[in-house]
């Protein structure tokens, strides 16, 4: 399936984000929504908004059924590197992954689909449901924000 391979990555990375780094968590909401895009869109629609709308929802859903969000935890080897190099590669991730819940969470969910690349502004306001002019003043305000809680030092 060449959408699923497309957009794996960033589908992801979108949701390891949105779980404060909870790798198994994302898998499962990964492998949800694509079950459910199937489900309901079948292989004719190559909707990638679609996609993380569905994600999203499925993330949303998550949270009302559990109530809790896991810490930022587990070490998942990158034999790819050095050790060294893959500890302070971690280090560095789990410091803007703390950073990142420090902002409000429906200034996580905008910047983290403008970081996954795959998502315009104006698929961003259909998702989260705002004008696009509101979407581009909400996301300039959250990265001056992130920025600040990381020169800060405070995490």
């Amino acid at each position: 399936m060449e959408f699923y391979e497309d957009h794996k990555g960033k589908i992801f990375s979108y949701l390891m984000r949105m779980t404060a780094g909870d790798y198994d968590l994302s898998q499962d909401i990964m492998q949800e929504s694509y079950t459910r895009y199937l489900e309901h869109y079948g292989m004719e629609n190559r909707s990638i908004s679609l996609l993380y709308t569905i994600a999203r929802n499925t993330i949303i859903d998550h949270e009302r059924r559990f109530r809790y969000r896991q810490p930022i935890g587990q070490d998942h080897k990158d034999t790819s590197i050095s050790q060294e190099a893959g500890f302070m590669v971690r280090e560095e991730y789990r410091r803007v992954l703390s950073a990142f819940q420090g902002l409000e969470k429906n200034e996580r969910d905008i910047l983290t689909l403008v970081v996954s690349g795959d998502v315009s502004y104006r698929q961003i306001a259909s998702i989260i449901g705002i004008s696009e002019a509101n979407v581009k003043v909400k996301v300039h305000r959250a990265r001056i924000k992130l920025k600040r809680i990381l020169e800060e030092g405070d995490i």
